[in-house]
């Protein structure tokens, strides 16, 4: 069959090129060889982070923040603040420091994207009946989702563990020269006004939210 006069071929139906399919073999190959790497550098320079937040990121200290699972911008601006003494801290400070900004980041993609495992914490009528109130009134508008929320600059709080969320809900509520976290203002003005007692309750309460 040949063309009539003036016609154009249709390019919608013509075979593609063995050339074309290479390429596009060979960028999902590139792309995912890339990953690949991207993965194995972020877990071999996390495997530091391992004695302290636990494997796999997942804590087994009362005290510690887990880290899989959280926002990937989020947790490697937080490592970038302990790095520069922008955050205080006791030992990541002087840890932090021995990377460069594009290490960090790539920490915080391999943490950021592991799976989120909850703090297993029975949930008692206290911390449920005087740990919801409080969110609601003072919390939710930020830490949506009874804290399971998170974006890059709200951190997930829900299922973190009980000690580390009650000693952050004191700093944050009670900033001593030298150790203010960062945190807007309408969060000091909003934990200000509550007592040791309720910020325990609250973070009971948010640990045994999965």
């Amino acid at each position: 069959m040949t063309l009539a006069q003036g016609a154009t071929p249709d390019r919608g139906s013509r075979p593609v090129s063995s050339r074309t399919t290479w390429h596009g073999a060979l960028g999902a190959v590139v792309a995912a060889a890339a990953a690949t790497a991207d993965t194995g550098a972020g877990a071999l320079l996390g495997s530091g982070c391992t004695g302290c937040h636990g494997p796999a990121g997942v804590t087994a200290g009362a005290a510690i923040p887990s880290i899989a699972g959280l926002d990937k911008i989020y947790l490697a601006r937080v490592m970038v603040q302990f790095k520069n003494d922008e955050r205080p801290s006791t030992i990541m400070g002087r840890i932090a420091r021995g990377y460069e900004d594009s290490e960090l980041r790539t920490m915080a993609k391999h943490f950021g994207g592991l799976s989120w495992s909850a703090w297993k914490i029975a949930a008692d009528g206290k911390s449920l009946d005087g740990g919801r109130p409080i969110h609601e009134k003072v919390c939710a508008e930020c830490h949506e989702q009874e804290g399971r929320y998170q974006d890059r600059d709200t951190p997930r709080i829900a299922g973190q563990a009980p000690e580390y969320l009650f000693l952050s809900l004191l700093q944050y509520r009670d900033p001593q020269p030298g150790t203010k976290l960062p945190q807007p203002d309408k969060m000091l003005d909003a934990l200000k006004p509550l007592s040791d007692d309720e910020l325990r309750v609250l973070a009971l309460y948010y640990a045994s939210r999965e």
